[in-house]
């Protein structure tokens, strides 16, 4: 835990952090959700992760080989990180790479 006493240096650092995260609205996750859950079975909880993924255009990486199955039945580029993870490091510096661009 990291205590602060200067309260404007704890809200610069906050700042800084939340205008990091991409933040997804409730509704909008939830409509996506239920629809991947109806169309592919999944989970329900897994299908949260994969509307956060399909929603923000991002891939998915999890150890839950059911959630990536369900993921790739609804189109979203998912690996599964126990048996791809050289995949997952050759997608990731693919990415880096092209923001060097």
């Amino acid at each position: 835990m990291i205590v602060v006493d200067n309260k404007d240096i704890a809200l610069t650092v906050a700042e800084k952090f939340f205008s990091e995260i991409n933040f997804i609205g409730n509704s909008e996750i939830y409509n996506v959700a239920f629809l991947i859950a109806f169309e592919t079975g999944s989970r329900a909880i897994d299908s949260f992760y994969i509307a956060a993924s399909k929603i923000k255009n991002a891939i998915l990486v999890s150890n839950d080989k059911i959630q990536v199955e369900s993921a790739r039945k609804f189109g979203v580029e998912a690996y599964y990180l126990l048996e791809e993870f050289e995949k997952v490091k050759k997608r990731i510096r693919n990415q880096d790479s092209s923001y060097e661009r």
